[in-house]
């Protein structure tokens, strides 16, 4: 099966810097380390900025979490801005990455039902988890922050990606299960919003603690599910 296109991701950062998976803005040589050793380093950063703000986030507190000097890591990033903007962009490939296997499953196993296929997200998504666990409170902090280290038109170049994968997502499903007046495109939205706003409450992290919180997620989804369906697909 032929995967979906997304080549507007290659765009996002730093005027077009960012040029393969996670981008170049960079010392290459950070690509000659050992995929654990990168992991580490990126999910070390990941937990800090996912943590505070980028102006209280020090480069110090990433050095020290991914038991690496300072020096060293900025020997691999120029400062903790390109640093910040590599993660970012690297998040958001893994992200679209994700969604992309997501629909894929979901398409493979036949499913086009609206709920279900959000279950089968999750089994995709807690496949990064286990790899990235920092990655979504990263992602989310990154795009309320308000600091001057996101190029001007980041966050809506972001919410066109998300808005495509929407599109995607809904474009495969079998959406006359709705009851009339049902806009998918707003409940999407409010599942989005009830995710991002747990996983704030709880500072959800480990798998586990992931686990934990979809499983109440999950709750609200059938909820809705018994409310917005028609009476014959429930």
């Amino acid at each position: 099966m032929a995967q979906i296109n997304f080549g507007v991701l290659t765009d996002l950062v730093n005027g077009g810097m960012v040029k393969m998976k996670g981008g170049t803005a960079m010392n290459p040589k950070f690509f000659k380390l050992s995929q654990e050793r990168q992991d580490l380093i990126r999910n070390s950063a990941m937990t800090e900025f996912g943590a505070a703000t980028f102006k209280k986030t020090s480069a110090d507190s990433i050095a020290k979490r991914a038991g690496v000097s300072k020096s060293l890591l900025f020997h691999y990033f120029k400062d903790k801005r390109e640093l910040y903007l590599y993660l970012f962009q690297y998040a958001i490939d893994e992200c679209m990455n994700i969604f992309n296997r997501h629909i894929l499953k979901a398409s493979y196993f036949g499913e086009t039902d609206f709920f279900r296929t959000l279950e089968i997200g999750h089994k995709v998504k807690m496949d990064m988890v286990r790899r990235h666990p920092g990655l979504f409170r990263f992602v989310m902090r990154a795009y309320y922050e308000r600091d001057s280290v996101l190029t001007p038109g980041l966050r809506k170049k972001l919410d066109d990606v998300l808005a495509q994968s929407t599109d995607q997502f809904l474009s495969r499903m079998d959406l006359h299960k709705f009851k009339d007046g049902v806009d998918p495109k707003v409940l999407v939205r409010l599942l989005t919003l009830a995710a991002e706003g747990m996983l704030a409450e709880t500072g959800a992290y480990t798998p586990e603690e992931i686990n934990k919180l979809f499983a109440e997620y999950k709750k609200y989804a059938d909820m809705l599910r018994q409310h917005l369906y028609k009476e014959e697909y429930l």
